[in-house]
């Protein structure tokens, strides 16, 4: 749990950056910067519209279809009115706090008022977006694409950007494997579900459009790779220059570049949101139940207990120590976090091949993905330790390197103590209690 709890805080820093920087004023670029603020105010509506889609249908028994059909009407109406009309514009930081307070209140508030009709009316942003993406993806095939490579001005060979083991592991996360997900599906998504058989159909199906959501991704890098490697970095930017940049390329289409990318900033954003939300819900479960015995529940702790088991009190210390952490920007989190989810993902596939190990079933099959992920995670993660320390030992002791140091370090720790124990359940050299 502890393990679990500090990767759902980096999901939450790396997340609540991203967000921000979707938003926030670009110096220097007022472009990018109107854009940004479009976003933004489309996103406030799209919040507002959420809300009263769930009210309407969960407290007014609004009939779903026509609930549908309206609110996918009110998603056009949002964008029109954002693209026209976006007063709001404030720095990363201003926004890294605000997101704060939007995430304290929505992950403490009932599912029905926002969680779930914002997801539901975000996957239609999510379809759109897909098929965008396949449109420009294919067109562009057509019509060109670029083929640059990064060249070492000295000996004019290409230059290395690392090694492909273990990053291209941690670097490609939810398009394979995910920890976080395995999160959201065990402490959210089940809990949601009518019948027991629609598990499959939504986990794998859903699994499967992460996998071809990474393929466009990938695509998208491809086709602007000249202008990632010269700055442009933000996975959002990277994703919506890229794939709007291909549908431009369509014949009849030249001229919606600015209208494409920013209708999938806003759906990037949407579903980073989401991610947020749930990861601070996620997490102030996790963090409530450090305080109590097996069995217990909230309402039975006393004491200072109790006060750490308020959902408030739980989801305001989750929040300032994402957004806290997050403050230092996208770039400075997301090595680590990459390497703590797929560690998650590691540490998800232990735990079922124990238990399936533990009820007499086969188990055999997660014992190859299962370490080749364990062996990539504990690696990158020793990598980002020791470039901590190097940069501390050159640099001087700054916080941000010291923090991440200490969470790199506790997590690998963390890691090997869950990996002796889940290996001794299933090679039954230790047998639960309870077996």
């Amino acid at each position: 749990m502890i393990f679990s709890y500090l990767t759902l805080i980096l999901v939450v820093a790396a997340f609540a950056s991203i967000v921000a920087s979707t938003f926030c004023v670009v110096e220097g670029n007022q472009a990018s910067t109107d854009t940004n603020a479009a976003v933004a105010m489309i996103s406030i509506l799209f919040i507002v519209m959420a809300v009263l889609f769930g009210f309407f249908v969960y407290r007014r028994g609004a009939p779903l279809s026509v609930a549908t059909i309206v609110g996918v009407i009110g998603i056009v109406i949002c964008l029109f009115i954002g693209l026209n009309w976006h007063p709001i514009y404030l720095s990363s930081q201003v926004w890294m706090w605000i997101i704060g307070a939007y995430i304290l209140v929505a992950s403490v508030a009932p599912v029905w008022i926002l969680l779930q009709p914002r997801d539901y009316l975000s996957s239609f942003l999510l379809y759109a977006m897909m098929v965008i993406a396949a449109v420009g993806v294919i067109g562009a095939g057509f019509t060109g694409w670029y083929d640059n490579m990064t060249v070492n001005a000295a000996t004019g060979a290409p230059a290395s950007l690392g090694y492909v083991f273990p990053a291209l592991f941690v670097t490609i996360a939810c398009g394979a494997i995910s920890g976080f997900h395995s999160l959201v599906g065990s402490g959210t998504t089940a809990k949601q579900l009518n019948r027991e058989r629609d598990a499959k159909p939504i986990a794998y199906g859903g699994m499967l459009i992460e996998c071809a959501l990474a393929l466009v991704s990938l695509c998208a890098v491809g086709y602007i790779w000249n202008d990632y490697v010269d700055g442009l970095r933000t996975p959002t930017s990277v994703f919506a220059t890229g794939i709007s940049r291909m549908v431009a390329t369509i014949p009849g289409l030249e001229g919606t570049q600015t209208t494409v990318s920013s209708l999938l900033v806003l759906t990037v954003s949407v579903f980073c949101l989401t991610s947020l939300d749930t990861a601070t819900r996620l997490a102030r479960y996790m963090f409530q139940e450090f305080w109590l015995e097996p069995g217990q529940t909230a309402k039975d702790a006393t004491g200072f207990k109790a006060v750490l088991c308020n959902p408030v009190v739980a989801t305001g210390i989750t929040v300032v120590l994402g957004v806290g952490l997050g403050l230092g920007g996208y770039s400075t989190i997301w090595p680590l976090f990459g390497a703590a989810n797929q560690l998650l993902a590691a540490l998800a596939l232990l735990a079922v091949c124990a238990w399936l190990g533990n009820i007499g079933k086969n188990n055999k099959m997660f014992y190859i993905p299962m370490l080749f992920m364990l062996v990539v995670t504990l690696v990158s993660l020793g990598q980002t330790a020791m470039a901590k320390v190097t940069a501390i030992t050159t640099s001087g002791v700054t916080v941000a390197p010291v923090v991440q140091l200490v969470l790199a370090a506790i997590l690998f720790l963390l890691a090997l103590v869950l990996a002796v124990e889940g290996c001794q359940v299933i090679f039954g050299k230790k047998k639960p209690a309870n077996a």
